[in-house]
C-alpha cells in the first residue's frame, strides 16, 4: 500500500518567548492510500493542529508533511475537510450548499450538478436536495457537509470531530453511514475524535496522542472485520482495544 500522507518529525510551536506553546513534538507516521486512520487524545493535545498541518492551513515549525509525495507548503486543493459544525448557509438549499465549494473554486457549477446529486444519493439525502438547513436534522446537515467535502473528488478526507455535537444514537448512525461512504467512495480518511469507542469502531489504525505537547503515545492496528456493524462493539477484541486506550490516556 502506497503512502498518501507522510509525517516526518513534525513539530508545531505557537507564539514565542514566554508565551510559547508547543502543540506537537516529534510526530512521525505514515497513512496509506485508502486507509481509515483515527486520532484520539485529550483536549489540547494537538489533534486539530495535526489536521490543519495536513491541509496546509498551518505551517510546521520543524519537520515535514507530505501528501501524495509533495511537501505541504500551503493550503491544499486536493483534500476535503469536514468540521464539527456543518457550516451550511441557511439561505441555500441542500444541493446549493454542496455546490458552494465548486463556486469557491471558480469552477463551472453546472458541470458538477450531476455529481452533487450522486453524492446526495450516496449519503442518503436524495429527495432532500431542495430543502434548507433548518428543514434537516443535525445528522442530515453533517451529511450535506460530507457531500460538499467530496464534490471535487479529493483522494483525502480530513474530519475534525464531525459527529461531536450529535446525540449518541445519531452519532452511531453516522459512524455506520461514514463507513459505508468510505467503502464506496474509496477515499483515505484522517479522522479526529475525543471518543475512544468511535476511534476503535471506525479506524484501521488508531493514533493515540499524549497530552500537550502532542506526541504519538501508541499506534494500534485494529483487527476487526469489515464491514463493521454495531454488533462489533460487543466483540471482546473491541472492548479490549477500548480498555487499552483508556488506560494509555489515563481514563480509568
Amino acid at each position: 500500500m502506497a503512502n498518501l500522507i507522510e509525517y516526518q518529525k513534525v513539530r508545531k510551536v505557537y507564539n514565542s518567548g514566554p508565551d510559547e506553546v508547543v502543540a506537537l513534538e516529534e510526530v512521525s507516521f505514515n497513512v496509506g492510500s485508502g486507509e481509515f486512520i483515527t486520532v484520539v487524545g485529550r483536549s489540547g493535545c494537538g489533534k486539530t493542529t495535526l489536521l490543519k498541518l495536513t491541509a496546509g492551513l498551518l505551517a510546521a515549525t520543524a519537520g515535514s508533511v507530505h501528501v501524495a509525495g509533495a511537501a505541504v507548503r500551503g493550503p491544499l486543493t486536493n483534500v476535503g475537510i469536514v468540521f464539527q459544525s456543518p457550516v451550511l448557509l441557511p439561505w441555500r438549499k441542500t444541493i446549493d450548499n454542496v455546490l458552494l465549494q465548486i463556486e469557491a473554486r471558480k469552477l463551472e457549477v453546472e458541470d458538477y450538478r450531476k455529481k452533487a446529486l450522486e453524492l446526495l444519493e450516496l449519503t442518503g439525502l436524495r429527495g432532500f436536495e431542495d430543502k434548507y438547513p433548518n428543514e434537516l436534522s443535525g445528522g442530515m446537515q453533517q451529511r450535506v457537509s460530507i457531500s460538499r467535502a467530496l464534490i471535487h473528488d479529493p483522494p483525502l478526507l480530513l474530519m475534525d470531530e464531525p459527529f461531536g455535537a450529535l446525540d449518541a444514537i445519531t452519532r452511531d448512525e453516522m459512524n455506520l453511514e461514514l463507513l459505508r461512504i468510505w467503502s464506496e467512495a474509496k477515499k483515505t480518511v484522517l479522522f479526529i475524535t475525543h471518543s475512544i469507542p468511535e476511534a476503535v469502531f471506525l479506524g484501521d489504525r488508531v493514533i493515540v496522542m499524549t497530552p500537550r505537547p502532542g506526541k504519538i503515545a501508541e499506534m494500534i492496528q485494529i483487527d476487526l472485520p469489515r464491514p463493521r456493524t454495531t454488533a462489533h462493539r460487543d466483540d471482546p477484541k473491541f472492548i479490549s482495544y477500548v480498555k487499552s486506550i483508556r488506560q494509555r490516556l489515563g481514563v480509568l
